[in-house]
């Protein structure tokens, strides 16, 4: 029961500083996340030096993760040109240099490890900045880039929602004859919570097609953002699919190095890697969705 209880508010707390951190503005979006991608990528490294007995400096290259985060932030928010990325391509040369100086008797294993938690981590999570930033064509053709909540919003909301629904069925429908889903990687999820949690999304977003919705959470909604209801469905079934996908690829992961949790910075659900896994591949996913319908 204690450990319901610590979950549970846990989680509140977690939902609790994500929505704030999307609401109250960018300035709030890009301190909330860029702590987000920091925390997360620092995981990944102490597990990889832990595990794989390398010495992978920590705070350095999970830094150059929030500086990747921030720089494509000030590009999306065009305070900025593309110019700024050029910071994080020198970050990457040093890397490379560096190698050169050190004394190991195989330093491209510790650059491997490095570069993989830049390309894994760093670089999905960077996105989140574009779906934060990302409106479609108005009839005329212009196209807005101010700072919108409501697809980032949406991510999360999705995310939550497929987690909650895969649960609830996977508990329910799946004690009968459970179908495994990927048993070799995660023996727990079923084919029954990999539907439920898509119904659930789905259901989630034929309801986000209503304006009524983002009124009544203070959001406004205008032309640049509205999607038809199959457009909707189809983020919906996106974002779910994939983040399924990066749910399996964290217990991977971990499961290759021989770890149960990421960390323990959140009572009852381990580390930040552990609660946003499903981030890491639902958000490059919904950018692409984004782009395809805004194109065709």
């Amino acid at each position: 029961m204690k450990s319901l209880l610590q979950r549970t508010v846990t989680g509140l707390l977690v939902v609790a500083a994500i929505m704030a951190g999307i609401l109250f503005g960018p300035y709030s979006f890009i301190a909330v996340f860029s702590i987000l991608v920091f925390g997360t990528l620092y995981e990944f490294y102490n597990l990889i030096n832990v595990s794989r007995e390398v010495h992978i400096n920590k705070i350095l290259h999970s830094l150059a993760g929030a500086l990747l985060f921030v720089c494509v932030w000030l590009e999306a928010s065009r305070l900025t040109s593309l110019w700024i990325l050029l910071l994080y391509l020198s970050y990457v040369m040093a890397m490379f240099i560096s190698r050169l100086y050190t004394r190991q008797d195989n330093p491209l294993r510790e650059l491997a490890y490095i570069i993989l938690g830049q390309v894994y981590i760093s670089a999905p999570l960077a996105l989140v900045n574009q779906i934060a930033f990302h409106t479609l064509k108005y009839p005329l053709g212009e196209i807005l880039k101010d700072y919108c909540p409501i697809f980032v919003l949406s991510l999360f909301l999705f995310i939550w929602v497929n987690d909650t629904g895969a649960f609830l069925t996977g508990c329910t429908l799946g004690r009968h004859g459970r179908h495994r889903l990927f048993p070799r990687v995660s023996p727990k999820k079923s084919w029954e919570g990999f539907w439920g949690g898509m119904v659930f999304c789905m259901l989630l977003g034929l309801g986000l097609y209503y304006p009524q919705f983002w009124e009544f959470i203070g959001v406004d909604i205008h032309e640049g953002v509205r999607l038809t209801r199959l457009e909707w469905m189809g983020m919906a079934m996106t974002v779910s699919v994939f983040a399924t996908f990066g749910d399996l690829i964290e217990s991977f992961v971990k499961r290759s190095v021989g770890v149960k949790d990421s960390g323990n910075i959140l009572p009852g659900h381990g580390g930040l890697w552990d609660r946003f896994d499903s981030l890491i591949m639902a958000a490059p996913a919904m950018y692409i969705y984004l782009v395809v319908i805004t194109i065709f």
